[in-house]
């Protein structure tokens, strides 16, 4: 246990100290980047006063939940096609979705400015097969960055699922035949139940980057897209409001941290052997 110790509190210093020092920053008095050595109320109360800062936050909170649930959306099916395929091509499935983590998130946004703008890929080729009329404003709204977001997070939410179906035994699905279960019945009644850990923790942690992603709105939204992550980027380094900033900071961890208890309540109810233990 002693052993241990030195370990712990070296931990606790490196992760915790500095979550410390930005909640205590809300409460100086720092003018343009120099603390003017006084106490203030002014970062926080702004912030929890002014309706503005409400409306960023809960556009953040759509964002992060629009983009978790896309995610889900396309990741499931990929993670069960990857389940059912066998030999190379069960290989060829898992480089397609690890390709990508082995690009930076600021290469990839600048490979979706040239996708989706008036003159990119997409809108010429919706053009070319006779989709639209005129190109669709892809760049700077809040379709380009929810496309942007939910691409770059996607193996977050396809890797946990692939590693919660292959734990699935082929005797249940076996089983479920046997008893006179149709394969749509199996999916939704023995397969789905199995991997809602797996979805547990895609769905958490896609939810969290996506609420504190920071590049991708930034970029793909433009200076008028207002999120949480840019708002604080440009209070703090334009604005040089540090205390405000480690006030919005600060909300923004509450908020994920909130965020992942809730998620954690849902999911354990869920759970159908949570309920069976319940009755």
């Amino acid at each position: 246990m002693l052993g241990a110790l030195p370990a712990v509190l070296f931990t606790a210093g490196m992760l915790g100290l500095p979550l410390v020092l930005l909640f205590v920053l809300g409460f100086l008095e720092i003018d343009r980047g120099v603390f003017t050595g006084h106490i203030s109320m002014h970062g926080y109360a702004s912030v929890f006063t002014d309706p503005f800062y409400a409306q960023v936050f809960l556009r953040t909170l759509l964002i992060a939940i629009g983009v978790t649930l896309l995610c889900l959306m396309i990741g499931y099916p990929i993670a069960y096609v990857f389940y059912r395929a066998r030999g190379r091509w069960k290989g060829a499935i898992l480089l397609c979705v690890l390709a990508p983590l082995l690009t930076s998130t600021l290469v990839r946004t600048f490979g979706w400015l040239v996708i989706l703008g008036r003159e990119g890929f997409l809108n010429q080729s919706l053009l070319a097969l006779g989709l639209l009329k005129s190109p669709v404003e892809f760049l700077f709204t809040l379709k380009g960055v929810l496309i942007g977001m939910t691409q770059v997070l996607l193996p977050y939410m396809v890797l946990p699922v692939m590693a919660s179906l292959e734990t699935i035994s082929p005797v249940l699905e076996e089983a479920a035949i046997n008893l006179g279960a149709s394969k749509w019945q199996t999916f939704w009644q023995v397969i789905i139940p199995q991997t809602l850990p797996g979805i547990a923790g895609g769905v958490t942690l896609v939810f969290i980057l996506a609420f504190s992603e920071f590049p991708v709105p930034a970029l793909l939204g433009g200076a008028t897209f207002k999120s949480l992550p840019v708002y604080i980027y440009q209070t703090m380094a334009t604005l040089l409001d540090w205390s405000r900033g480690a006030a919005l900071a600060s909300m923004l961890l509450i908020g994920s941290g909130l965020a992942v208890y809730l998620l954690q309540l849902l999911f354990k109810g869920l759970s159908p052997w949570t309920r069976t233990a319940q009755k």
